[in-house]
């Protein structure tokens, strides 16, 4: 009996281990290849030709300037069977030149590998003619010459401005200082000790505080409607025993300042189709805050309060002015502008 005994237990034992070989060998191998393949993001309202990559374990991307990070959602492409946290094709909020990483887990459950995805946002980039000078010459206040000069991101930043003052050439340079997003942070006279400085909120100026020889002289508050036109400039005075504020109040349509009140007069203008000379030569927050009948807008002014008849203009081929004539709404100041650009 127990040889009986003996002969089951060795056989079971055969069995059991034959059972368990058997069983290991056809076990599937997991892998263990943890690898980002393929990256890409999504943002609404931004063209995906516009979005520049540079992948890697540290995966870099651009995008163009005043894009919202808030909602990126992420396609990733990952080893077979393996998985991604963040997930794919979830949106997640991204932070301006701040790293977020990406963990990716092998099939086996046990191998990682960490990925780091920043997305920068682009400076912003000048889209104008380049003006290259401004002259202005008026029956009753003489010649002035205003000459510019451009960065890497065809924006202005040096601006020079000639003025015969009663026989006497005054000439003035103002220098324009620009952050890593091609933003204009502050603004310099430098013979004259004067400096502007910009604060910005959600992309747009709303304060500037200009200073004479170190001394807080007029502080600007800006206020913008909901398609980011301005709409009121208020200028507080610092130098008396009590500040003084004055506002002047702007009415934009279609980028054109119709309407522009200062010290209680109102002053008006309608304009032609084509382009203004000053259009496209600052950053847009800038320009915004620099609109004007006689300043920045998207097309020319024709009549209205700035002459008593009509703005004449000749124009070149890309429709922007080469010169504009005309007699002031007063009736007998009259007014010869003429405009050059740089060769693109």
């Amino acid at each position: 009996m127990k040889k009986i005994f003996s002969i089951l237990t060795v056989f079971l034992t055969l069995a059991v281990t034959t059972v368990s070989c058997s069983s290991d060998d056809d076990a599937p191998i997991e892998s263990s290849l943890a690898t980002i393949t393929d990256f890409s993001i999504a943002i609404d309202g931004v063209n995906a030709a516009d979005i520049v990559y540079d992948l890697g374990t540290d995966i870099l991307v651009t995008v163009p300037f005043g894009t919202n990070l808030t909602a990126v959602v992420p396609t990733i492409m990952v080893s077979e069977n393996a998985t991604v946290s963040p997930v794919s094709g979830a949106a997640i909020s991204f932070v301006d030149g701040e790293a977020k990483t990406f963990t990716v887990t092998a099939e086996d459950e046990v191998t990682t590998k960490n990925y780091t995805v920043t997305i920068t946002v682009r400076g912003e980039v000048g889209s104008g003619s380049q003006l290259k000078t401004y002259e202005v010459d008026e029956l009753w206040f003489g010649l002035s010459t205003t000459t510019y000069s451009y960065n890497d991101a065809n924006f202005a930043n040096s601006i020079t401005k000639e003025a015969d003052e009663w026989g006497t050439i005054i000439t003035t340079v103002t220098d324009l200082v620009y952050d890593d997003k091609n933003q204009i942070i502050e603004k310099k006279v430098t013979a004259t000790n004067q400096s502007t400085i910009y604060t910005y909120e959600s992309g747009k100026i709303t304060e500037a505080d200009y200073s004479v020889d170190d001394v807080l002289t007029y502080v600007y508050n800006y206020a913008y409607n909901e398609f980011g036109d301005l709409i009121s400039e208020k200028r507080t005075d610092k130098t008396g025993d009590e500040d003084e504020v004055t506002e002047t109040l702007f009415t934009v349509v279609d980028g054109n300042v119709t309407k522009e009140v200062r010290y209680g007069t109102d002053y008006i203008a309608t304009y032609d189709i084509n382009n203004n000379p000053f259009k496209g030569m600052y950053p847009t927050a800038y320009a915004a805050i620099n609109v004007g009948i006689e300043s920045i807008n998207t097309n020319n002014p024709i009549s209205g309060s700035l002459a008593d008849d009509v703005v004449t203009y000749i124009y070149n081929t890309d429709n922007y002015p080469l010169s504009a004539s005309y007699t002031s709404y007063d009736g007998g100041n009259t007014v010869e502008k003429t405009f050059t650009y740089y060769a693109n």
